[in-house]
């Protein structure tokens, strides 16, 4: 029930007050944390809103005359309470032929993958300990 009350604002907007909302805008839903709200920001004659997950433009009023205005939105909006922080992007894959880089090696003188490291370092390492 609170996704759909998320997508419904206890007042009234015209298209043209969504100029000078101030954000972030409380919606029907709520938490133990209080309200939900969204952000909604204009340009000209554009109107997007914002959750923190989604972003998605309000096209234009399917119905509006006071004291209801129903808008056209291309996404659902999820509501950060409800669906968590958005996750950050993934890593870039490496393009083919690219370098790979060689294993770590640790203090043991073995790579992170466990086989021994070069004599050289071995010899490295005994020096050292003074042998």
């Amino acid at each position: 029930i609170a996704l759909l009350q998320y997508h419904a604002l206890p007042s009234y907007y015209t298209f043209g007050q969504f100029q000078t909302v101030s954000n972030p805008v409380r919606t029907m839903a709520s938490g133990n944390g209080g309200p939900f709200g969204v952000n909604v920001t204009a340009f000209g004659n554009s109107v997007n809103v914002s959750t923190g997950l989604v972003n998605t433009p309000v096209n234009s009023a399917v119905y509006s005359q006071s004291p209801v205005a129903v808008y056209q939105v291309d996404k659902v909006l999820l509501p950060e309470e409800i669906f968590g922080v958005k996750p950050p992007a993934a890593a870039p894959t490496p393009e083919p032929g690219a370098p790979v880089s060689s294993p770590a090696v640790s203090p043991s003188g073995t790579s992170a993958s466990g086989s021994s490291t070069s004599s050289a370092c071995g010899s490295m390492a005994a020096l050292a300990k003074g042998l």
